[in-house]
């Protein structure tokens, strides 16, 4: 894996890194294939004031290994998008995770709506990670919705199999991994996080801060209140998409549908919840739905659910809170307060335990005061944008390659360079090599000198390799060509 250099780009100029080429490949352990979808010129992501799109953006889809619900290794999919630039290929990394979709390939690795935020995101200076999550994209199933413990794996193991890709690219990541999401997207994002804290993996996996937005992080509390009310709920499908993935993840909640959902709800939803149609989203579902719960759910059921605090139901919504800890990262937590999908003190209701618990930094805004869930969107990733910007390194230097330990470095100047390279050597008589960033010898040279001139006037622009070396001592540097 690539080194992280992050404490050594963080408030200084972009310094050259001395490099070598790693020639023996690494075992694949996450990363499993690779699909290029597009390219983005940045002018075209200048979309949403106050996230300024500064680069070209490489689009992809990627599979790789991960876990399902019940911990057996399934593949799944997600995407990555790539800042592409001749003035820097190291970048700090972020992750996106989506908002609720019903469609299997309504997701950002087969290029929705929301991919458009990820370029975006991308284009501002991060490579950016969008998991597309268990029985979606790829995986087959059904999709286990706001289930915490499978967006959790499912993010992780991407930020993994994304640095083992980026292994084969010029482009790589600084080792800072910051984590966002929205709506379903913001429970994933705070279960990522959660997660990731539990089993000790902040400092593996680098993670600097989060910002969580619009998310049901207490499940049991506000989210299922707002539900429980006597007042129509905007998005029933959801109460039956929760139903649906919390029997595929625990298995104790119904034997068929029609054990919860009165009729004839229960048999006009059976299509859209069959973990593969491509065809209904869920403002389809929404619309044949009663929006009082009271006629969605059995009588008994709903009684039942009610009363008992021991409900299989409630234990699954205990389950999949992730309001109550202690972060011990920077967390801010974004939402609007006329927000009608996801009540907004989830947020307050996260801030108050986890302030309780201790947490050093940790904040909540109301972005849009009285804005609702769609309102929301654009505010809370602005903020979010400001908030990973103010604590990520600037891009930087690192030609694709793996750092040397204690490896002595070539002078060159000017660098970056247009056409006449000084190459100050030290050491007389020796040859001289540039390699590409696939390692390709691209020019090689004898020298006699301490200081030799080199032409790159003919190479393309991008970045290169250039390598000293003489009976006694060798040296390398990074060079840019403009």
């Amino acid at each position: 894996m690539k080194k992280s250099i992050s404490n050594a780009l963080r408030g200084v100029s972009f310094f050259i890194i001395t490099l070598a080429f790693a020639f023996q490949a690494k075992a694949q352990d996450y990363y499993v294939s690779s699909t290029f979808i597009n390219s983005t010129p940045s002018w075209l992501l200048g979309i949403v004031p106050g996230l300024p799109a500064q680069y070209n953006v490489d689009y992809y889809r990627i599979t790789y290994n991960t876990i399902d619900t019940q911990g057996q290794p399934t593949v799944a999919s997600g995407a990555i998008a790539i800042p592409k630039t001749n003035a820097c290929n190291v970048f700090p990394m972020a992750v996106y995770c989506h908002g609720t979709v019903l469609r299997q390939n309504d997701v950002p690795s087969f290029n929705n709506t929301e991919a458009a935020l990820v370029r975006v995101l991308a284009s501002t200076g991060f490579i950016m990670l969008a998991p597309d999550y268990l029985g979606l994209g790829v995986n087959p199933g059904n999709h286990p919705y706001v289930h915490a413990a499978s967006q959790a794996t499912a993010t992780i193991d991407l930020i993994y199999a994304a640095r083992e890709f980026l292994e084969i690219q010029p482009e790589s990541d600084n080792g800072e991994v910051f984590v966002t999401g929205y709506s379903q997207g913001g429970h994933a994002a705070m279960a990522t996080l959660k997660y990731a804290q539990d089993n000790e993996l902040l400092d593996e996996l680098g993670i600097v801060a989060g910002a969580p937005c619009s998310g049901p992080y207490h499940m049991s509390g506000p989210q299922a209140e707002s539900i429980l009310s006597n007042e129509p709920y905007s998005n029933p499908g959801y109460i039956v998409y929760l139903l649906v993935s919390y029997q595929t993840a625990y298995g104790n909640i119904y034997n068929t549908l029609s054990d919860v959902i009165q009729s004839p709800y229960d048999e006009l939803v059976a299509p859209y919840f069959d973990g593969a149609q491509n065809t209904y989203n869920m403002g389809t579902v929404n619309a044949i739905l009663p929006a009082q719960i009271n006629e969605l759910l059995v009588d008994t059921v709903l009684e039942n659910f009610t009363n008992n605090p021991n409900h299989p139901l409630w234990v699954a919504l205990r389950d999949n809170d992730n309001y109550d800890w202690n972060p011990q990262m920077p967390l801010r937590m974004y939402y609007c307060s006329g927000d009608e999908q996801v009540a907004y003190e989830n947020s307050t209701s996260a801030l108050a335990a986890m302030q309780t618990n201790g947490a050093p930094d940790v904040a909540i805004a109301n972005v849009l005061p009285g804005g609702d869930h769609g309102d929301c969107v654009l505010p809370a990733l602005v903020n979010t944008y400001n908030f990973f910007s103010s604590l990520a390194s600037p891009c930087g230097i690192l030609s694709g390659i793996e750092e040397t330990e204690g490896a002595e470095r070539l002078g060159l100047w000017p660098n970056p360079a247009v056409d006449i390279v000084k190459v100050h050597t030290n050491g007389g008589a020796g040859v001289l090599s540039v390699f590409d960033a696939s390692g390709r010898m691209v020019m090689q040279t004898n020298t006699f000198y301490d200081i030799t001139d080199l032409n790159v006037g003919r190479l393309s622009a991008g970045f290169y390799l250039t390598t000293f070396q003489n009976a006694t001592d060798t040296k390398s540097a990074a060079l840019v060509v403009e």
